[in-house]
């Protein structure tokens, strides 16, 4: 049978939909080795925070609602994302080449990799971050506001945000290619300056005219390089939906959003 799968999502979706269809594909590779990859969007501007970041502090929660935006915890780590005109990636797997002699941070650096490779195919000149001051890691700054260590980043700017669960079976990384941003908006919701997010980081629309098409059939052929064999594209069946609607649920929850 095949190991890898591709899930193209034609149609934006809501913000509990994306994390419950995102942990179930994490779910799905403590089954048996496989890995998915699916590609998707956003159907309103949402923040997302980290498994273990108080909201409270992460998010300005009433300019936010009063915003008409969405709020989500998601079950990786990280920090708060303004998720709006962007390109989403999740990666989800259980297959050896992410667990033979590699940790959290090598498989991430692996996947920043190929995502870097897929950007740098398009003409953009990408590179891998160093990191950046310990301090900013523990603090609770917006994800694009500081470069992690594997980052993605163009002439010093943030170009891709992401976040990883991993225990000792499975994987799941997904992360935010923004197209544009709304800079306001997301130093509002994750009260820090607009300015020093648009200092920090820069967005696909900023760097190239390829489109956002374009980036995502990038996406595709370099993870289909990098694990050797086809991407098997899939959908979600009437079992599978099943046991979404129980994740949506949580999402969709302020005892899971706001709790930590």
């Amino acid at each position: 049978m095949p190991a890898w799968f591709l899930l193209f999502e034609p149609e934006p979706l809501p913000a509990a939909e994306n994390m419950a269809r995102d942990e179930h594909l994490f779910n799905l590779c403590h089954e048996r080795k496989c890995g998915f990859l699916r590609l998707y969007s956003w159907i309103q501007p949402t923040f997302s925070i980290g498994a273990s970041q108080p909201a409270q502090r992460a998010l300005n929660l009433e300019f936010i609602r009063r915003s008409g935006c969405a709020y989500v915890r998601r079950v990786t780590g990280g920090k708060a994302v303004l998720h709006d005109r962007e390109v989403t990636y999740a990666v989800a797997s259980s297959e050896d080449l992410f667990f033979r002699e590699h940790d959290l941070h090598q498989s991430y650096m692996l996947i920043s990799r190929v995502l870097l490779q897929a950007i740098r195919s398009l003409g953009v000149a990408a590179t891998l971050s160093r990191g950046s001051a310990a301090e900013l890691s523990r603090s609770h700054n917006p994800c694009f506001s500081f470069p992690t260590p594997h980052e993605i980043e163009v002439a010093g700017k943030k170009i891709v945000g992401s976040a990883q669960k991993r225990d000792r079976e499975a994987l799941l990384q997904h992360g935010s290619i923004p197209l544009a941003m709304d800079y306001d908006l997301y130093a509002g919701g994750a009260g820090f300056p607009a300015e020093a997010l648009r200092g920090s980081m820069t967005t696909w629309g900023d760097l190239t005219s390829r489109d956002a098409r374009e980036l995502k059939d990038s996406l595709v052929l370099s993870f289909r390089e990098f694990i050797g064999c086809d991407l098997v594209p899939v959908e979600f069946t009437a079992a599978d939906r099943e046991r979404i609607a129980a994740l949506r649920e949580k999402y969709a929850a302020d005892a899971w959003n706001l709790s930590k």
